[in-house]
């Protein structure tokens, strides 16, 4: 998931850069990315979205929101509307993991908790900020599987991030 948004990303904002004039480009695609959230839904999709991710918490989350989170963030960045990142990886984790997690057989609370923490890890490109994240929203109680899956977002990410600035000092795959 954590790639599929950063591709996302990049993919919307070089589609954007086809419409030269920013002011042209803002209109367009702020109307589209505001179409969106009321077809889908503004109680969803606008905003943060911290009801949604509070009921994936829950076990309780409509079958693909990620992708639409995806698809709705990727307009409103690439359209000059910098709300942020962060928060969405989160949604889009949750909402994720949540689905993931009911079709093959984890709780899926726990399963929302390890997509929130896959997600941000596998964008972020941060490890230990990451497991440090997950003792602080979750508890020690399940520490070793946020490690785990940590490592394995960590590893399996590759050198996609939401930062391009960034560098990755050491090789992950040596």
């Amino acid at each position: 998931m954590s790639i599929l948004f950063c591709k996302a990303l990049k993919f919307t904002g070089k589609l954007a850069k086809k419409i030269e004039n920013i002011y042209l480009r803002a209109l367009i695609l702020s109307s589209v990315a505001v179409l969106l959230i009321f077809v889908f839904g503004a109680d969803k999709y606008a905003g943060t979205g911290m009801s949604v991710i509070n009921r994936a918490l829950s076990g309780d989350v409509d079958s693909f929101s990620f992708a639409i989170k995806i698809v709705i963030t990727s307009i409103c960045i690439s359209a000059g509307l910098k709300g942020g990142e962060i928060i969405p990886s989160f949604f889009i984790g949750a909402t994720f993991g949540c689905m993931f997690g009911s079709i093959i057989g984890l709780p899926p609370e726990f399963a929302a908790c390890i997509g929130i923490l896959s997600v941000f890890c596998g964008v972020t490109n941060c490890p230990i900020a990451t497991f440090m994240l997950s003792i602080e929203l979750f508890g020690a109680g399940n520490a070793m599987y946020f490690f785990l899956a940590i490592a394995i977002s960590y590893a399996l990410s590759g050198y996609y991030g939401l930062y391009s600035e960034q560098k990755i000092v050491y090789s992950k795959f040596r």
